[in-house]
C-alpha cells in the first residue's frame, strides 16, 4: 500500500502537521486509515484543485509547496496562502465540501500531498473516541487558527494605502531578537498576496527604504517603529 509507505517514509513531517499534534506515530497510519488518506504526487504548476468545482478534500503537504488563490473581479489573481512541508490546508472547506470551491490550489513545486476527508469525523453515527475524538479536537483548533489568520488578511485587504498593506503583513510576521522579519515569499509572491501588482510593490518598497521607514537586507526586512 503506498500510502503506508508514505506515512512511514514522511513521519518528521507528519509529526509537525497540526492535525496530527500530540498523536503518536505509531498510530499514524490508523489516524489517517480513518481520514481515507490518499497519496497525489504533482508536477510544478499543476492544479490541483480548481476554482468552481466540487472541494472534496483537504491535504497535508508531505514535500514541496501548494499555494491557495483566487481570481477577484479585475481577473487577477490573488494569493491567499502558501502551504509548505508539513501544513495543512482546506480544513473549512473540507469539513464542509462545497459545491464550488472559492480557491484554486497549485503546485508550486514538484510536490506530494496527502488528501484527506475531513467529513469522516462528522459521518460517523457512534460518538468519536481515542484517536477519533483528537483529530476532532486538533482540527476544532485549526480552524480557530485560520479564522485568526483570515481576519489578519482581511485587515491587510481593507487598507487602500499599500504602504498600511506593507507594514501590517511584516508586523504579522514572527520577529527575531534584532528585529528582522524574515520574508520568504519572493516579491511577486508577496504582491500577489497584497493584492497589488509587482512593480508597485516595488516602487512602494523603494520609497520606504528612500524615507528610512524601511531597510531590506536579502530576504530580512527592518521596520523603524515610531
Amino acid at each position: 500500500m503506498e500510502e503506508t509507505k508514505i506515512i512511514k517514509k514522511y513521519e518528521k513531517v507528519l509529526a509537525a502537521c497540526p492535525l496530527l499534534i500530540g498523536i503518536p506515530a505509531s498510530q499514524y497510519e490508523e489516524a489517517l486509515t480513518f481520514l481515507r488518506g490518499k497519496a497525489v504526487h504533482l508536477k510544478k504548476h499543476e492544479i490541483l484543485q480548481q476554482l468552481d468545482e466540487p472541494f472534496r478534500y483537504a491535504g497535508i503537504v508531505l514535500s514541496g509547496s501548494i499555494e491557495g488563490s483566487f481570481i477577484n473581479e479585475n481577473d487577477a489573481k490573488i494569493s491567499i496562502n502558501r502551504f509548505d512541508a508539513g501544513k495543512l490546508y482546506g480544513e473549512a472547506l473540507g469539513c464542509v465540501q462545497p459545491p464550488h470551491s472559492p480557491i484554486q490550489l497549485e503546485a508550486l513545486t514538484d510536490s506530494i500531498v496527502l488528501l484527506v476527508d475531513l467529513s469522516a469525523m462528522h459521518q460517523e453515527k457512534a460518538a468519536l473516541t481515542g484517536i477519533q475524538y483528537h483529530l476532532a479536537m486538533n482540527l476544532i483548533h485549526g480552524l480557530a487558527r485560520q479564522n485568526i489568520y483570515q481576519n489578519y488578511k482581511v485587515r491587510i485587504l481593507s487598507q487602500k494605502k499599500l504602504r498600511d498593506r506593507i507594514g501590517i503583513f511584516l508586523s504579522g510576521l514572527p520577529h527575531a531578537k534584532d528585529g528582522s522579519i524574515l520574508v520568504k515569499l519572493t516579491t511577486t509572491a508577496m504582491a500577489e498576496f497584497l493584492g497589488v501588482n509587482r512593480s508597485a510593490l516595488s516602487r512602494e518598497l523603494g520609497l520606504m527604504q528612500d524615507e528610512g521607514l524601511l531597510r531590506i537586507e536579502g530576504r530580512r526586512f527592518f521596520l523603524k517603529h515610531d
